[in-house]
């Protein structure tokens, strides 16, 4: 037991220490192409949170949880889409971002994400997964930035797949 209190106390005390910022997020998604057509959405929004952990100088790496809604759609081809009768789906991420400042108050922010994608957000059964790549503009505001950029996105659940280019903004705080 005092062997899991030191590591505990000396995971946290890194943490104190450390360069951790909250990252959200929110875009509108335009599908380029999906299969099946017949059941494909044309777009969706996601939005989310991701807290993140500077390892080296501007090099992050982090986790968090995102929500897609697929709701711009008809209902019935959304529910063939995903597996399950919903429009909603609970994605868990893992994302690694690396910062190339332009000047002081600027930069270009890189963004990789992936993770578990879960339709109707309880539904394991029809688990699915969701990887993708942003470019954005971030400005700097001292403990803050606010960023706008685009990427590319694929989503798959079963034999359901699309990919998308989602156009969005970010707010990141530094702790």
């Amino acid at each position: 037991m005092k062997k899991l209190a030191v590591l505990v106390t000396l995971v946290l005390s890194v943490i104190a220490f450390s360069q951790v910022n909250l990252d959200v997020f929110g875009s509108y998604n335009f599908v380029l192409v999906a299969t099946p057509t017949t059941a494909s959405p044309t777009a969706y929004v996601s939005f989310g949170a991701l807290v993140t952990y500077e390892v080296s100088e501007g090099v992050e790496i982090g986790g968090g949880i995102g929500l897609a809604w697929f709701g711009l759609n008809a209902t019935s081809t959304i529910a063939t889409f995903l597996g399950v009768d919903t429009q909603y789906t609970l994605d868990l991420l893992v994302a690694a971002k690396y910062n190339l400042p332009i000047d002081d108050f600027s930069a270009i922010v890189i963004k990789g994400y992936g993770g578990l994608s879960i339709p109707g957000l309880t539904s394991f059964n029809a688990l699915g997964y969701v990887v993708g790549i942003g470019v954005s503009y971030t400005f700097d505001l001292s403990d803050f930035s606010l960023g706008v950029g685009a990427g590319i996105e694929m989503r798959t659940y079963g034999t359901s797949n699309c990919t998308a280019v989602p156009v969005g903004g970010n707010f990141s705080i530094k702790f």
